[in-house]
């Protein structure tokens, strides 16, 4: 049957039986109570229907001539086809396997025969009320993500906002809003601090915990106060700040653009890389150390090095490196990528890394690459 709806129009609901009076009858009560109607009698003409109509509920027979109504809603749920939609089956059979059968198929409600007609209106617009709730809620969350990432994308710096950083960024989150985290705060004249941070786990949770390191790296970072005393500084607070079982990952830099003069702090992060504008050199940056915001008396790497002009540091979070491989084939990976890449500006070089090294990644898991130019 073809039903052309529009915007206004009221639910439509798919009668599915072989048994041409139920039909009739449902459909009958369903119209006098304002609602759209389409029938089918077996599961390939409901197959038909529910590709080209898209009812917002279907009522369905458990036994039709070719094939079983509890198959017919494992298919329809496993393709994608009723996301949302309301499946309510309809069976002489009171059985109670049966039933729980029916709810394990993906049924969401089961009426027996005889049909009471109140009885299948009042199901019917508790289910669609209930469908309608669940969109609300649903929209409801994504435009909180979208409000969350937002945010928390203004807490990250352009590199407009901070000239004289010399610095590029990408950032690919697995939600819209995530635990992987980057600033960058002029702290002197020449003298930028960086910042790149992976928060335990890829939930909600972890993007609102970057929140607050963002404040405490502000609150925190000036020149009179070297990176080891700004870690042990946010160190303190986070511990008091975080639940048992989270923390973060960090590596703090600090760059004197006119001498080179590098200090880098690493609290459990993977390596920073420098690719040398003289040579094909790569250094890998390993610092042992513990991460921020789960012990009191945490012990951090530092090392200070001189870089000099047309050098680029290299601060990227481990989805980067440890999805498809071992950590050390992905820092080879990486490190490779900076070299052959290295005639590209920083602003296009950095994307064009993320995007080769995650060519057909399927790993859950958030991507973050910073490049900073003496």
């Amino acid at each position: 049957m073809s039903v052309v709806r529009s915007a206004k129009d009221s639910s439509l609901i798919l009668v599915v039986d072989d048994d041409p009076t139920i039909v009739y009858t449902i459909s009958g009560l369903l119209r006098m109570s304002g609602f759209l109607t389409a029938e089918a009698g077996d599961v390939a003409s409901a197959l038909s229907s529910v590709y080209e109509l898209k009812p917002d509920l279907v009522l369905l027979d458990v036994h039709l001539p070719d094939g079983s109504g509890f198959d017919l809603c494992r298919q329809l749920n496993s393709e994608g086809l009723c996301a949302g939609t309301p499946i309510l089956f309809i069976s002489a059979n009171e059985d109670i396997r049966k039933k729980v059968e029916g709810f394990e198929a993906g049924g969401v409600d089961y009426i027996t025969k005889p049909i009471v007609g109140a009885e299948v209106i009042a199901r019917v617009r508790t289910h669609l009320r209930l469908r309608q709730a669940y969109e609300k809620l649903a929209h409801l969350q994504a435009e909180r993500m979208s409000r969350l990432a937002v945010a928390q994308q203004n807490l990250m710096p352009s590199p407009e906002d901070v000239p004289d950083a010399r610095f590029a960024a990408c950032v690919r989150q697995v939600l819209p809003a995530g635990g992987d985290f980057y600033d960058v705060i002029q702290t002197g004249p020449h003298v930028v601090d960086y910042m790149v941070a992976d928060a335990s786990g890829h939930d909600l949770a972890a993007s609102l915990w970057t929140g607050c390191l963002k404040a405490l790296a502000v609150e925190y970072a000036s020149l009179p106060n070297v990176p080891s005393q700004i870690m042990q500084s946010m160190n303190s607070s986070m511990c008091r700040l975080l639940p048992t079982g989270a923390f973060f990952t960090v590596i703090y830099a600090r760059l004197n653009h006119q001498t080179g003069q590098l200090s880098l702090v690493n609290a459990g992060h993977t390596p920073a890389i420098v690719v040398h504008r003289d040579r094909d050199e790569v250094t890998s940056i390993r610092q042992p150390g513990d991460v921020l915001g789960a012990f009191n008396d945490a012990a951090f790497g530092r090392i200070e090095m001189k870089l000099k002009p047309g050098d680029r540091l290299f601060l990227y979070t481990d989805g980067l490196i440890d999805c498809r491989c071992s950590c050390d084939e992905g820092l080879r990976r990486l490190s490779d990528a900076c070299v052959r890449l290295r005639a590209l500006s920083l602003s296009s070089l950095v994307p064009q890394v993320v995007k080769e090294i995650r060519s057909g990644m399927s790993c859950p898991d958030d991507v973050l690459l910073m490049g900073i130019e003496l």
